[in-house]
């Protein structure tokens, strides 16, 4: 009877072979709908990014009351309570160890000759279903120049409020929509299967401290950083920009470590928003330094993919006149949805990022490094380099106010990523030949 029923049933499918890859289309079709049901989920979340929400929490970031944010001050506070609460608010789980928001730090800061400043990140987080200990973690600073006074204006506009409505109270915010976005989709039952860490970070206009230091002390391992995503100034319209089309955002540096990242960025766009991709400041040597210039770059220098959206500076950067009104909310709406969209597929993806294989660095003898170490300069001439090493590494102090480390190129050959700077060393004649751009000079070592 057993070897009947095979028969019998191998007859039947043999008979209905045809019908069979007749119907194969129309399998692959419904098949094809559950897979791309995931993404009507995501544009429902999505929506929720609101122009109006956006807009009440900027005239709020970014008003007097909050005295320009500058890292450290009374202004700063208030701005870290805000964002605080509005986790609270929205039942968001605290991101720290001590479970109250903040990630404290003190901060040596020599712009303006500061010293050393008390401030804090502020991070949040919603664990993730399937692969908590990954995490993507989106950033955007929240400290702006407060009243200008120590090098953070433009102009003579010493003592004036800059409230820094788009620099970068717009990414301030749109995280903030993100979050509640995720957390709407999480109390459906689709929370991410990534934990999404949401990273306010301080002292970015001294010389992106607030990031430095949490690369440097991460709450979460920098090694199971899958992606960050930095949000910093989306909130205008480039005057410089050519092109009719308002509907776009830059893009920078997501083909720079992962050719997957870019690849995912590109489909998530084409398949949701569909703005204008504008790759004019993603090259690593492009003049303005954007690259280098935001909270990515302290992922990107332990190699984590990242993307920066940036819509460009105005007449209005580090002004006193960067003020909420002159933010376009239509366009902040939908580069928000467009970060949320592209945060949501990284986040719920089957596999992590895929790194791209690096090449490898240039390695110099550690005993060297002592060689090179000194003050150079030139007699009447106002440029004086302090040349030092650290825990096995090269480090320039320029004028006493920034300290960079520096990367071996080659031999005696150093270089300076973020400032575009080159630097030749020779030992024999105790000198430096220094570059940048169409400026060279030779330094002597004058101790």
């Amino acid at each position: 009877q057993r070897q009947m029923c095979i028969r019998d049933s191998y007859e039947v499918s043999a008979k209905d072979t045809l019908k069979l890859f007749l119907k194969i289309p129309l399998i692959l079709l419904i098949f094809c709908s559950q897979i791309y049901a995931q993404l009507p989920g995501a544009e429902k979340f999505a929506k929720t990014i609101t122009q109006k929400e956006l807009k009440e929490h900027l005239y709020i970031y970014a008003s007097d009351e909050f005295e320009g944010r500058e890292t450290g001050s009374e202004g700063q506070k208030k701005a870290v309570n805000y964002i605080r609460d509005f986790y609270i608010k929205n039942k968001i789980k605290p991101g720290d160890p001590d479970s109250d928001y903040f990630q404290p730090m003190t901060l040596n800061i020599r712009r303006g000759n500061m010293g050393d400043v008390e401030t804090e990140n502020v991070i949040s987080i919603i664990k993730g279903t399937d692969f908590p200990d990954e995490y993507v973690v989106i950033t955007a600073h929240l400290d702006h120049v407060g009243y200008g006074n120590n090098g953070g204006s433009r102009g003579d506009f010493k003592g004036e409020v800059h409230n820094g409505a788009d620099d970068d109270g717009s990414g301030s915010v749109a995280i903030l929509e993100i979050a509640q976005a995720f957390k709407k989709a999480e109390n459906k039952g689709k929370g991410p299967r990534r934990s999404m860490v949401f990273l306010h970070v301080s002292g970015e206009e001294k010389g992106l401290l607030g990031s430095k230091y949490y690369s440097e002390n991460p709450i979460y391992p920098m090694e199971n950083t899958v992606t960050n995503l930095n949000i910093d100034m989306i909130g205008r319209i480039d005057p410089t920009r050519k092109g009719e089309n308002r509907n776009y955002v830059y893009i920078i540096g997501s083909d720079h470590d992962s050719q997957d990242l870019h690849n995912l960025s590109e489909k998530t766009n084409s398949e949701t928003i569909n703005m204008e991709f504008d790759y004019r400041f993603n090259a690593k040597d492009d003049p303005n330094r954007f690259y280098y210039r935001s909270d990515h770059y302290n992922f990107a220098r332990f190699g984590i993919p990242i993307i920066f959206y940036f819509s460009g500076t105005h007449e209005d950067y580090h002004m006193p006149t960067d003020d909420p009104d002159k933010i376009e909310y239509d366009l902040l709406e939908s580069r928000t949805r467009l970060i949320f969209h592209t945060a949501w597929n990284i986040a719920n993806r089957d596999e992590r990022i895929v790194v791209d294989p690096k090449e490898k660095p240039f390695e110099i003898e550690v005993d060297k490094l002592v060689d090179y170490s000194g003050t150079y300069g030139i007699e009447n001439f106002p440029l004086e380099l302090v040349v030092y090493t650290k825990n096995n590494k090269l480090y320039m102090d320029v004028m006493g106010q920034e300290s960079f480390e520096l990367n071996a190129v080659g031999v005696d050959k150093f270089k300076l990523e973020e400032a575009g700077v080159e630097l030749k060393f020779n030992i024999e004649e105790s000198s430096l030949r220094f570059k940048q751009g169409p400026f060279e000079r030779d330094l002597k070592k004058l101790k």
